[in-house]
């Protein structure tokens, strides 16, 4: 086995196709065979410094993957060499290149993997991104758990905005999972994809009309921006001023010159931490060993439609395709091997 991984070798600089080392699992760590990588909207903008994680170059970044398990660590019992597998790798977090997604052969931590069963190897890797809408939900938002069968309905929507997005898609099959009535806001374009994951109500997020009729649809007991602009945060805000104030999540913050009414707060919060701290690890157990496994053996979590970039090589061209907006309704996948 030869290890080969796309190298950040400095802020700006053009990435790196090149040799990396074979790494030996650590306690509780897997060695994994790489399959698929989702890509993700924030990857490029580290390879260009706008996000301030501080990184020891050379790196290789990547979190969400999927493979097959080839070697394990002490500790390590759940899985074996030969399992097919889904993770989030951790890599930006520890700021540790062996992590790293965006490579033939990475580490994961046991406790943020899960078996796949027979789902392919680029869905999977697109599902392991459904730890942020989790957490996001649950953790943030305070909403019940999911149930696999979906539990009995709660009588109470939730406002998703950016449902088209695979954060969005995620949040609202959780969402239902868990008892709740989605309500929907995306571009009028995604209404077909949106009726295909079961949103009861859809909103055109273009629509002139759309703060009023968002807002007619209310009350909410939860509003999650799964993807928001500045000028999205303008209309969410307007929405929870005419329902008599509230909070939302946001992706990254209110953004700067946003002015939003009196009685109505916007919030950020990161989600990969949330499974790396011990207070949470009955939580972190629960989704990567029960129910996200159960989701998957039963089929009850669909991913949006995929697009297949190619290999390591390629993956300069998917982030140049995030970059600049090309992408819609889709994920994109690298297949390292």
């Amino acid at each position: 086995m030869a290890n080969e991984g796309y190298w950040l070798v400095g802020v700006g600089e053009p990435p790196k196709l090149g040799p990396g080392d074979l790494h030996e699992p650590g306690k509780g760590e897997i060695l994994i065979q790489v399959k698929a990588v989702a890509v993700q909207p924030g990857e490029w903008k580290m390879q260009e410094g706008l996000i301030p994680i501080k990184v020891q170059y050379p790196t290789i970044i990547g979190l969400s993957a999927s493979g097959i398990v080839k070697k394990t660590g002490p500790g390590v019992t759940r899985f074996q060499p030969g399992d097919r597998i889904l993770t989030n790798t951790t890599g930006v977090l520890r700021n540790d290149s062996r992590f790293g997604a965006y490579q033939k052969y990475c580490l994961a931590p046991q406790n943020l993997v899960s078996k796949i069963g027979d789902v392919p190897f680029d869905e999977a890797a697109n599902v392991a991104t459904s730890y942020a809408a989790m957490s996001a939900l649950v953790l943030h938002l305070g909403l019940n758990k999911p149930q696999i069968p979906s539990a009995i309905s709660t009588g109470e929507r939730i406002l998703i905005w950016g449902v088209s997005s695979s954060m969005g898609i995620f949040a609202a099959q959780l969402a239902k999972h868990a008892g709740y009535e989605v309500v929907g806001v995306a571009s009028g374009r995604h209404r077909e994809l949106a009726a295909q994951y079961g949103i009861a109500h859809f909103v055109d997020r273009t629509a002139a009309d759309v703060v009023i009729v968002a807002s007619s649809l209310g009350p909410f007991k939860a509003v999650f921006a799964a993807a928001d602009s500045a000028e999205d945060q303008v209309k969410i805000g307007g929405i929870l001023a005419a329902l008599g104030g509230g909070s939302f999540l946001t992706t990254m913050g209110v953004r700067a010159g946003v002015q939003l009414p009196k009685g109505v707060t916007g919030f950020f919060t990161q989600y990969i931490d949330d499974y790396l701290d011990e207070k949470n690890r009955e939580f972190t157990e629960w989704f990567w060993w029960n129910w996200l496994e159960a989701a998957l053996e039963q089929k009850q979590l669909k991913s949006i439609p995929l697009t297949i970039v190619g290999g390591l090589d390629k993956t300069g061209e998917a982030w140049r395709i995030l970059k600049h907006g090309e992408n819609h309704g889709t994920r994109l996948i690298i297949e390292p091997q």
